[in-house]
């Protein structure tokens, strides 16, 4: 991860000295170049795949369909009725429809692999997409939205930082965990200020570590209190008769 870091933090050191029309250009550029290759070379073959299925489906759901049509046109004719039912051409027309246009689709896909026109789409994609980059560009400088200019801001701001690596850690080497003392299984106060009529924050469980902030305080009453943070990031004050270090 911090590799891939350092490497976007100096393409766009590089690319932060050119003005703002540019790098709008180049960003638009390559998006929509990167959406013309996806569109020319991947979408095209899901497209016959998927077509030759849905043929292959209308194939399956006609046949019986059109089994059991024939066999009420034998029953019809037994009886003397020589007519075809205008329902029965309206479904026989629908799945010709279909077959119609599965098998348009998939001639037209087909054609796309010719070496001509295959480099004739490339090109006037390729002009397209330059073109409407030029366009978006115009625009966008011309009138820029809150949402641009501060989206682009924050994207400046965050990749022009010099690079901070860091360890996480729980704790730091002098910082202290408290946890509670034995005799206070049912738990123990955390509260805003070192009072115990101050208002209650927490209810530190038994077991659960507290960090000493390197803070004490005593009371009017003659009681410590310890400033702790919890795992989950509450700050408060604990009584320091009811905990101990770990």
């Amino acid at each position: 991860m911090e590799s891939i870091l350092n490497q976007l933090f100096w393409i766009w050191s590089l690319i932060s000295v050119l003005p703002d029309w540019l790098r709008i250009f180049l960003a638009l550029f390559l998006l929509l170049q990167f959406t013309r290759l996806v569109l020319l070379y991947i979408v095209p073959p899901f497209l016959n795949l998927f077509c030759r299925l849905l043929k292959k489906m209308l194939h399956l759901i006609s046949y019986p369909i059109m089994a059991l049509l024939c066999t009420m046109q034998r029953s019809r004719r037994d009886t003397g009725k020589s007519g075809i039912p205008v329902w029965i051409d309206i479904i026989e027309g629908m799945f010709a429809l279909f077959e119609r246009f599965f098998n348009k689709m998939i001639q037209l896909l087909m054609k796309r692999k010719r070496k001509r026109n295959k480099t004739g789409i490339k090109r006037w994609t390729f002009y397209s997409a330059t073109g409407l980059v030029i366009l978006l560009t115009a625009a966008i400088m011309n009138n820029p939205n809150e949402w641009y200019s501060q989206k682009w801001k924050n994207a400046e701001v965050w990749l022009n930082q010099e690079p901070v690596y860091t360890q996480a850690s729980e704790t730091t080497p002098d910082q202290k965990v408290l946890i509670l003392n034995k005799n206070y299984e049912e738990g123990g106060n955390i509260r805003e200020a070192p009072a115990l009529t101050a208002p209650h924050l927490y209810t530190i469980t038994n077991g659960e570590i507290m960090h000493f902030l390197n803070e004490e305080q005593v009371d009017s009453k003659g009681i410590k209190w310890l400033k702790v943070q919890t795992a989950n990031g509450i700050e408060g004050w604990i009584s320091a008769l009811i905990v101990r270090e770990k």
